[in-house]
């Protein structure tokens, strides 16, 4: 159950049955508002949320509500049949306070349902270096379970989700990395790369933007064409969620990187001489577990685009 309080009140709260629903099950949610304030509520509406909703599936005016009133409302929804991680259903209540001014309540019961390796679908392909990986599509988020020794230089050992020939000569790569789990190991990565073909880097193109668990971003890239990121620059805290952006200009690859989603920070432009029309684009990740051995990670990511510009 979630509750939201405050001093001027109301109170509002959101319960489900069953209690913890899963992928595609049929839920009912119920909302209780309970006005705790010292003050009628005035043209009051209640908006009940769906999960993965941007707009309420139900708008329920309520009007006026006086001190002590307790109203409740539920409403029949399914969970999203290919749902995980973090799923809310949520109430949010709108009233005015004395005619002027406005207030709100806001309330959301959230569900965790555990990711469970279910492949990906077309558009996308999956590849592997190192042979635990796994993979996973839940409506907007992808997601890779792998192990690896290392994520850079000579070896590069990963699991990636990629859109075959997806980067143009320009374009813009992009994707939130929500979250990275199942290793203390402070340099385990998940991130971007673009290549000529993902699949065999020595075909030439390939460059590698990832947050690392611990020691931030990490930009690497192949100077000479041979499949081996030689080049790097980065550094700095790390951030769960991150956003991370690839701009390809050619050869120019320029990459950028946010914690917020609004203010961009570049973290470096370089040449790769070898990328030649239009690159594979894709998501990576790596336990990064030489120092670690047999440990791999979770890594979620969301809103992964591939723009031409």
């Amino acid at each position: 159950m979630s509750t939201r309080t405050d001093s001027l009140g109301p109170t509002l709260t959101v319960t489900t049955e069953p209690a913890e629903p899963a992928g595609g099950d049929t839920v009912t949610a119920t909302a209780v508002l309970v006005n705790d304030c010292p003050f009628p509520l005035r043209g009051t509406v209640l908006y009940l949320v769906d999960p993965g909703a941007s707009t309420a599936a139900r708008t329920i005016p309520l009007g006026d509500l006086r001190r002590g009133a307790r109203i409740t409302r539920s409403w029949r929804t399914s969970m999203p049949a290919d749902v995980a991680g973090e799923v809310a259903f949520t109430a949010h209540a709108l009233f005015d306070v004395d005619g002027r001014s406005a207030d709100c309540a806001r309330a959301a019961k959230t569900v965790t349902v555990p990711y469970v390796p279910n492949g990906v679908r077309d558009p996308y392909r999956s590849f592997a270096t190192t042979d635990d990986a796994r993979f996973g599509q839940f409506g907007s988020q992808l997601v890779i379970w792998a192990g690896g020794r290392d994520l850079s230089g000579g070896t590069d050992e990963k699991g990636g989700i990629l859109l075959p020939g997806a980067a143009a000569e320009s374009s813009v790569t992009q994707v939130k990395t929500v979250s990275l789990t199942g290793s203390d190991n402070p340099v385990a990565k998940y991130g971007l790369a673009v290549a000529n073909d993902l699949t065999a880097p020595e075909k030439g193109g390939y460059a590698v933007l990832t947050m690392s668990k611990s020691y931030g971003v990490e930009f690497m890239t192949d100077s000479d064409g041979d499949g081996r990121l030689d080049t790097w620059a980065g550094g700095g805290a790390s951030a769960h969620p991150a956003w991370l952006r690839l701009v390809r200009s050619g050869t120019t690859y320029t990459a950028y990187s946010t914690a917020n989603g609004l203010a961009w920070n570049e973290i470096a432009s370089v040449t790769v001489p070898s990328a030649s029309g239009a690159l594979d684009a894709g998501v990576v990740a790596g336990a990064v577990n030489l120092n670690y051995p047999g440990t791999t990670v979770q890594a979620v990511f969301d809103h992964f685009t591939v723009e031409t510009t």
